[in-house]
């Protein structure tokens, strides 16, 4: 077991449990009284964590005044060869998972030497800031989030850099100094994994575009002849991360008209956390989302040409509500699994939730007349305050549940600065009219994951399960052939860095077809890869690749600084994928950006008017009346066509 050597974080965070039972026990955390809650900052190479130095290696060896620091509170030091991609991740965290949390980076010294202009320095010396919220302050970029802050560095220099980190928090901030060395490859220097060839018999049909840097978190759910694809979308008019809107969209497969919807989002964050899903199935469409501390279902019964049910269907689920997911099973039960963060004894305690819906009747056409919502079941009370991985679950036809989960937490070793980062990944699974059963598959430490998946094949018993999830070594593939009582590895993807994997298995004629979809580092991006099975376990597993990352000349430069360069990319959290019989259907974003991007950006703050400062009198958890919510009008609306131009493309890619 590695240790991690880190600040103090401001609160105290528990070794990660389970506990089947206290399903209430403690109150919706209210959004915080005052300030900034990040309460712990990490650096990454692909998923593995950095550690720091042991001492301060760096603030005698440069000048930080003009950002007011004598000396550095942490120091890195990472090593590159001149002229070599390089991509390494920074990472803050808000307490409960809620709560304005932001980034801000400095360009300290460019070659022994103080930068003369501002942040804009950083590209002429090579390297890039890719992140969402981001806000121009001169001679800090900013990152902002809630709950969550995630800026990714890139580039390829040639002398060595040194940056500043800044995360402030409610007490203060922590500065931290980041070296980079030219020397000898290292772990920042991440292998590009697109030497493969593209997926045979693919096809993809552009069906959106936005400029706005709101855009991003697609979801698609496939019903009949119509591919539904919700996503965020923004104000293409404003240089900045304002106005964020939820957009709905529907492709028609036989005409390829696609047409849509669209409405304000009441959440603050800029786009970390994927909080809007969407399921299908015959004529329901069912979208959950979250905003305002509120877990919201929207269900249309005409495939989404109209939302006659709107419910807040848990008002009491608090601020730290994250990652809804929905599905529907065969008999149109819907299922909304989500996680929550409740404030006990020691502090915030973060939970993953299962509110589960029944139909009130079936109309002559077999689809529902209505929902009636049943209580949230705790499945899983990690014990501590941590930070939940993008999940997935599935029904299977019989009416069974499987979910994929995982988490991290962040433990302070007593009387030492040391604390350890651990990543638990998990199966739960209840049989139709049965119980729960509740499984770790694997853990980590000093990972840092995003994003385990799930599917199945039959029923019952002999139901198969495939789980995939990441480590810092790249993804896995596990298989279990007895309705998760075992689990077998049948595939490791030795790519470093490689993250969010799919799979997908269905029957094509006698063949048991299975796809694993991941994304990988490629150049100074990202990019789609595939596995393909088309006869599980008997087939030998080929490698393709969907999407490539490409870097060329471009931007726009400020004034007197050099040429900049454009890199398109497979954007963060940027595809999701659903069967559609025989088929794997994937909507992915890809978006083209400008090197100086963050030089253009500007305020960010107007995102969080008009969020109260605490939570108001009243009962446990009691969050007032909630603003009013605009549903979207039905995914009728007219959608203008793709532009190629835009720095957002959305494109639906059909593997067979």
């Amino acid at each position: 077991m590695r240790k991690l050597l880190i600040l103090p974080v401001l609160i105290t965070l528990m070794l990660a449990g389970c506990s089947g039972g206290d399903p209430l026990q403690g109150v919706p955390s209210g959004p915080p009284q005052s300030g900034f809650t990040t309460t712990d900052v990490l650096l990454s190479a692909g998923m593995a964590t950095i550690e720091p130095e042991t001492s301060d290696t760096l603030s005698s060896a440069v000048d930080a005044s003009r950002f007011g620091v004598a000396a550095f509170d942490r120091v890195y030091e990472l090593e590159t060869p001149a002229g070599t991609d390089f991509c390494f991740n920074i990472v803050a965290r808000g307490s409960g998972n809620f709560g304005l949390t932001r980034l801000s980076l400095g360009h300290v010294m460019d070659q022994g030497a103080m930068p003369a202009v501002g942040i804009e320095s950083l590209v002429a010396a090579g390297m890039t800031v890719e992140a969402p919220g981001l806000s121009n302050q001169g001679q800090l970029v900013d990152i902002n989030g809630d709950g969550f802050a995630r800026a990714i560095i890139r580039g390829r220099i040639t002398a060595e850099q040194v940056l500043l980190v800044r995360a402030p928090t409610d007490g203060g901030e922590i500065n931290i100094g980041v070296r980079l060395k030219i020397g000898n490859v290292s772990a920042i220097n991440l292998a590009a994994g697109n030497t493969q060839g593209a997926r045979p018999g693919a096809t993809t049909v552009d069906i959106y575009s936005s400029d706005a840097w709101q855009f991003g978190l697609p979801a698609i759910a496939v019903s009949g002849d119509r591919y539904s694809v919700v996503t965020y979308d923004g104000d293409p008019g404003s240089s900045g991360y304002v106005n964020r809107r939820r957009r709905w969209l529907q492709m028609d497969t036989g005409t390829g008209t696609v047409t849509g919807g669209d409405a304000e989002s009441h959440s603050p964050d800029s786009g970390f956390w994927r909080d809007q899903e969407i399921a299908a199935l015959g004529n329901v469409l069912a979208v959950a989302y979250t905003g305002n501390g509120e877990l919201r279902a929207e269900v249309s019964l005409d495939r989404g040409a109209t939302f006659p049910i709107s419910d807040v269907i848990n008002p009491n689920s608090g601020w730290g509500t994250r990652l809804a997911q929905i599905a529907i099973a065969p008999d149109y039960t819907l299922g909304v699994l989500y996680w929550d963060s409740v404030q006990g004894p020691t502090g915030h305690r973060s939970r993953l939730m299962l509110m589960q819906a029944t139909p009130t009747g079936l109309d002559p056409n077999f689809t529902p007349l209505g929902y009636t919502w049943a209580a949230p079941e705790v499945l899983h009370d990690t014990g501590t305050d941590a930070t939940p991985l993008l999940m997935h679950f599935e029904y299977s036809q019989g009416g069974d549940i499987v979910i994929g989960y995982g988490y991290t937490t962040v433990t302070p070793l007593p009387g030492t600065w040391s604390v350890l980062t651990s990543a638990y990944f998990r199966c739960a699974v209840k049989l139709y009219g049965g119980v729960w059963t509740d499984k770790q598959l694997d853990s980590e430490d000093q990972v840092t994951p995003a994003d385990p998946h799930v599917c199945v094949l039959g029923s019952g018993t002999g139901m198969e399960i495939f789980y995939a999830y990441e480590k810092s070594d790249g993804i896995y593939l596990l298989h279990s052939a007895d309705a998760g009582a075992t689990f077998q590895q049948v595939h490791h993807v030795a790519v470093e860095g490689a993250l969010q994997p799919s799979v997908h298995a269905r029957m094509k004629g006698a063949e048991k077809r299975v796809d694993l979809l991941y994304a990988a580092p490629d150049s100074l991006g990202m990019a789609l890869h595939n596995v393909l099975w088309t006869d599980f376990p008997a087939s030998t597993p080929t490698t393709y690749h969907l999407t490539q990352s490409t870097v060329s000349a471009g931007g726009t430069p400020p004034f007197g600084m050099p040429q900049g360069f454009s890199i398109n990319t497979l954007a963060w959290f940027g595809y999701d994928a659903v069967l559609d019989g025989e088929d794997v259907v994937v909507v992915h974003h890809e978006m083209t950006y400008d090197a100086y991007e963050f030089f253009w950006a500007t305020g960010w703050g107007s995102m969080w008017q008009g969020m109260p400062a605490a939570a108001p009198a009243g009962g446990a958890g009691f969050m007032g009346t909630p603003p009013p919510i605009v549903l979207l009008p039905g995914m009728t609306g007219t959608v203008p066509a793709p532009d190629p131009a835009h720095r957002n493309q959305l494109r639906v890619t059909v593997l067979d």
